[in-house]
Parts: C-alpha cells; structure tokens; sequence
C-alpha cells in the first residue's frame, strides 16, 4: 500500500474536499495527500482542520501554481516516503468507479510495468454532457469509451482533438485505443504521475497556476521520450456540475478565463508561458508544424507527424492487472 499516494491540490475549496472528495474516493488503504496552492488564510485554517480529522497529511506549496504542488508533494515524499513511486492527483469533482482502481495500478508498479512512463491516464465518462449514454453502458457491463486524452499535435481541428467518440466516431472503429496506449496529453482531471521521472525530467514552472498545468507536464516527458500511456479499462467519473454547490464555476478553463483567480488563478499569462515555452500557440494547432524541426528525435515530433485517425501511435502489452 506504499507505492501509490493519492493527491489533491485544493485552493479556497475546503467545503468540497470535505463534501465531495473524502467521500467519493475509496483510497483502498493507501495515502492520501492535501497540498494547499496558496489559499486565503481562512481556508487554509478549514483545511488544516478537515486534514488533521480524517489523518491527512497537510502541505502548503512552496510556489504558486499546480505544477509547484505536485513538486512539493514529491519533495515530500522523497525525503518521507520513499516507497512511493507514483502519486495519481485527482480534480475535486472526479472520483475512480473501477472496483480496486488503485491496487490493479499498484500491481503494475511492483511488476515494473509502469517504469518507462511519464503520465498515467483514464478513461473518463460523465453523467452525459460530453459523454452521452457511456455511464449507462459502463452500469450495464459494457466497456465504452468515454474521453481518453487530447490530440493536441495531430489533429488541428480543436472541435475534434479530445478523443472521445462523441467527437470522433472513427475511434470505435479501431480496438488498439482499448488497449494501454500512448497519448499525447493525458486527460488531466485525473492523472497518474511517475515520481522518480518528474523529480529528474521535470521543470516546474510558476507561470501556470491550474490552467495548462498537466498539459506542459505531458509534453516536457514527450520532449525527454517518455510516453504518457492510457489505461482504457480503469474508469474514472468527472462531475463538474457538483461545483455548483460550492459557488465554484462549472467550468475551471472559462472561470479562470473570466477572472476567477479565488479559485483558479490566472488563464491568459498561462498562454503567453505555453507559447513562450513550445513555440506554438496552444489553441492554434496551424502554428505548430512550424516549429517541428526544434523537436527532432524526440516524441512530439513522432505524433506531429503521426496520423492518429490510423490508431495510436503505440500500444503497450501490460499483461493482466
């Protein structure tokens, strides 16, 4: 029960962690851990309290921004908990619904098959905004596909990047993305994070503060050859409209956009520091070919030139977990 250490990073919304997220997580025993991002004085004396109620390891962020939590969290754990190999950190309003979620990841971390990979992703589904009837099927038995990450340097059209069916019909056609696959950014409601390769490859940056945070983080393991791999079998449901009760926008990218820093921080200077970073734009897929020859020989270049309407990039024979 010590190579996994589920995490949150929470920032003035204690009410939901305590309403929401301790209990819709079953932890399965294993750790979990609050990073505070830099919330107001009040909220950080709530979340003290909820923390030290349910035996949860409270920290503050050494900096600004998710990236920085995640990096104070491993520092964390690399001088307490050297076990741990891998932290997965969830959004408030997103919870596993696959029985045993994190022992059938543990079971691939002791038999060394995660080693290799970056980022860890899921699939996720909804109560049917934008994944339509794919609970439904997942309570009858079945195994839909919901939304299992972002194509975000193959396919330039930003209505159809997310791959999910709902937006691109042609993934049911092709079962390799039911197997462990490479993407190229994971969906980061929740994500697994590989904690030896983040504290050597790594590069936090205070120039996200929520937005944007996990997509530069898949990329920098792209740019170093680290696939970030997606395990299509563990589910996990992403609830946003539970904000609501809160008084939390619904949607994290369009409050943060319209001003909601109590919450999110910033949404625009994280553009100008993803540009500034890769080179391209991050809503304008056109603008990326142009900087392709900058990445040669590594991974971004593989997907830029990949044709993801053909299958993933690469599928990986995890064996049973």
């Amino acid at each position: 029960m010590s190579n996994i250490i589920i995490y949150v990073s929470s920032r003035n919304n204690y009410d939901m962690l305590s309403g929401e997220v301790l209990k819709n997580i079953d932890t399965e025993g294993f750790e979990f851990i609050n990073v505070d991002d830099k919330s107001s004085p009040e909220e950080i004396e709530k979340g003290k309290k909820i923390c030290q109620e349910n035996d949860i390891v409270f920290l503050e962020n050494e900096v600004r921004g998710v990236q920085h939590a995640t990096n104070t969290l491993i520092r964390y754990i690399k001088k307490n908990r050297p076990e741990c190999k891998w932290i997965v950190c969830f959004q408030h309003d997103v919870y596993p619904i696959t029985g045993d979620f994190f022992t059938r990841i543990s079971k691939l971390i002791d038999d060394g098959k995660l080693d290799e990979f970056g980022t860890l992703g899921f699939n996720r589904i909804d109560m049917g905004k934008h994944t339509k009837h794919a609970f439904q099927d997942w309570q009858s038995g079945n195994e839909p596909l919901g939304c299992v990450g972002l194509a975000h340097l193959s396919i330039y059209d930003t209505t159809k990047r997310w791959l999910q069916p709902t937006r691109n019909r042609w993934l049911l056609d092709n079962k390799d993305w039911r197997k462990p696959f490479s993407v190229e950014i994971t969906a980061w409601t929740a994500i697994g994070i590989n904690v030896d390769l983040w504290w050597d490859y790594i590069e936090p940056t205070d120039e996200y503060h929520f937005h944007l945070w996990a997509p530069d983080v898949s990329m920098q393991f792209l740019d170093n050859n680290f696939h970030n791999v997606v395990l299509p079998d563990l589910y996990i449901m992403n609830r946003q409209e539970l904000k609501e009760n809160y008084g939390i926008d619904v949607n994290s990218a369009h409050g943060s956009k319209e001003g909601n820093e109590y919450h999110f921080g910033h949404y625009y200077p994280s553009h100008e520091a993803w540009e500034k970073r890769w080179g391209w734009e991050y809503d304008s897929p056109p603008t990326i070919p142009l900087v392709k020859e900058s990445y040669k020989g590594t991974l971004i270049e593989e997907f830029i030139n990949h044709d993801t309407h053909s299958g993933p990039l690469k599928t990986f024979d995890l064996g049973e977990y």
